[in-house]
């Protein structure tokens, strides 16, 4: 739902729901998960108002790319952190594994100050929804 326009921007309440929230068996399961979420959105010309109930959509070629980032890119660091560490310097599992979780938290770091750089190659597209 838009919650907010500000300016060339559009803040958007975005539900997430955990795989099972739509489970006949929710109501007496604990394992449902639902948070609120707001994310900021430029407003391309969407003729939306406040109120209004939108479905956000990542296009599957971005989905990708923030998938790598998220995942495949620090396991990838993981992994050879600790084959460096163990094969060519001969440092014990436990300090090559407290490295391994040094440079995914040094990558993190750097992802995070990326941030600006990243938002403008991951692009959202917004549908409004018609009851």
């Amino acid at each position: 739902m838009v919650s907010q326009i500000v300016g060339n921007d559009i803040i958007v309440d975005m539900e997430r729901s955990s795989a099972c929230a739509s489970c006949e068996s929710k109501s007496v399961c604990l394992a449902v998960d639902t948070q609120t979420q707001q994310i900021r959105l430029t407003n391309d010309n969407y003729n939306l108002k406040t109120g209004d109930i939108v479905n956000v959509i990542l296009e599957r070629s971005y989905s990708i790319y923030a998938v790598a980032l998220a995942f495949a890119v620090p396991l990838f660091l993981l992994m050879l952190t600790i084959i460096i560490m163990i094969e060519i310097f001969n440092i014990n599992e436990g300090i090559s594994a407290l490295a391994a979780i040094a440079i995914i938290a040094v990558y993190y770091v750097i992802i995070h100050f990326l941030d600006y750089k990243i938002k403008t190659k991951i692009k959202f597209r917004i549908e409004k929804q018609f009851n």
